[in-house]
């Protein structure tokens, strides 16, 4: 098996390199279609599957549905009420961020939740987090899901923070938004690796 391009053989015999290439943010979610609670389980438990340095296990989630998407959108209002920006957000941009969480079944907070093992180093920590996101996404992509990822300036937020009930230990990493996808995802692109790999011999 020899590295080509994509489209090589590799990418259509391998299914994890296919899941990769092919797995894309979702345009749009049906908000209204379901997730099931198990299938939501199943997406988690890939990602603590990610691989973390002396085993710290670094990660927490905080899953959103019903009318508590309702109450994440009322805090998100008022953290970006509450920020100095200048200029200010107009009501429009308020309105729809505050409609936001509604636009998905389930939303997923995925928070870094440093380990206090003496071992643990922050950095470490929170690339094992962006580890357990991918693991997410791919997880969702193969039951036919889709995902959006927010995050933004208010997601880091006082209000935010204290809606998730975050320590001040923990980050969050990103808002994972899961569907079921409408409509078609934009194709991917990347630039490719010329110019970013140094290979030493």
């Amino acid at each position: 098996m020899t590295f080509e391009g994509s489209g090589s053989v590799l990418e259509d015999s391998n299914e994890v390199i296919r899941a990769i290439r092919t797995r894309r943010s979702a345009a749009k979610l049906s908000a209204e279609r379901p997730v099931s609670r198990e299938t939501v389980e199943l997406v988690l438990d890939a990602a603590i599957w990610a691989p973390n340095h002396h085993l710290t296990e670094p990660w927490r989630f905080v899953v959103i549905t019903g009318d508590e998407r309702r109450r994440f959108g009322e805090a998100v209002e008022d953290a970006i009420l509450s920020t100095s920006a200048d200029p200010a957000p107009s009501p429009e941009m308020v309105a729809r961020e505050r409609m936001r969480p509604l636009t998905a079944p389930v939303v997923i907070a995925v928070v870094c939740s440093p380990n206090e093992d003496e071992r643990a180093i922050p950095q470490e920590e929170l690339v094992a987090c962006g580890g357990a996101l991918q693991n997410m996404l791919l997880a969702a992509h193969s039951f036919g899901l889709g995902t959006k990822i927010k995050t933004g300036a208010y997601s880091y937020s006082l209000v935010v923070r204290n809606f998730l009930k975050m320590k001040d230990s923990e980050s969050l990493i990103a808002f994972v938004y899961l569907g079921f996808p409408e409509g078609e995802a934009r194709p991917g692109k990347r630039v490719g690796l010329e110019g970013k790999v140094d290979w030493r011999s």
